[in-house]
């Protein structure tokens, strides 16, 4: 993996508060390519793990082998059609992400209006693995999209269909996916932990320097 280091199956090393690392998303569909996020460490612990996400951060991300935008395909060459590596800067406000060890998703923290990181938004994904650099994880392309009074709805369902119909994920993986989303759901309505944490009024160390890329990381098309 470029730019990432071996994966460390056996170490649990946590990070430290302020500590810099790699969140690495891998797509076994399109292997050698990636999309990676220099973040700050927030929380290390037994609980989970939480990151910050600097605005303008520079990450790699996948584009169509033409570097267009994957979501300008249709249908499920959204998902099989040839791609490329890209590298783009993070748009938008910082945004606080909290992990928890075997959980199917991670949560990520937008600013609203107010002022507050209080919109959610719940990717689907493998439960993450340490290496020796940070995590890795594959997303699993539904979503559930969570306001700050915590109503909430599904995202991404065709494209779910778009991804088994291009071989992404078989039929069991894609109701394993739905279930997982399921569990979501049961989790957002009791409130349970990220929910009901003081994240929403997270605020970054302005020391911290903005993380960046690995030297060895490469890219076919720069956005």
């Amino acid at each position: 993996m470029s730019g990432t280091g071996s994966r460390d199956g056996t170490s649990q090393r946590r990070w430290q508060r302020g500590d810099q690392m790699l969140w690495t998303y891998t797509n076994p569909t399109h292997p050698g390519l990636y999309d990676q996020r220099p973040v700050t460490v927030i929380a290390d612990d037994e609980k989970h793990l939480a990151v910050w996400l600097e605005s303008g951060t520079r990450m790699l991300h996948q584009v169509l082998a033409d570097g267009s935008g994957i979501r300008t395909a249709d249908g499920p060459a959204r998902f099989g059609a040839p791609r490329a590596q890209g590298l783009k800067r993070w748009q938008g406000p910082g945004i606080v992400a909290v992990f928890q060890p075997g959980a199917d998703y991670s949560v990520w923290y937008f600013a609203t209006p107010s002022g507050r990181r209080d919109s959610f938004y719940i990717n689907l994904e493998e439960p993450f693995t340490r290496f020796d650099r940070g995590i890795l994880t594959s997303d699993h392309v539904l979503d559930i999209v969570v306001d700050a009074q915590g109503r909430y709805q599904l995202k991404d369902e065709d494209e779910l269909e778009f991804a088994r119909a291009a071989g992404m994920f078989s039929d069991e993986k894609a109701a394993r996916i739905r279930s997982a989303a399921d569990s979501a759901i049961e989790d957002i309505r009791a409130w349970t932990f990220p929910f009901d944490s003081d994240y929403p009024d997270f605020r970054p160390d302005p020391a911290w320097p903005m993380p960046e890329l690995p030297a060895a990381a490469t890219w076919d098309f720069e956005s």
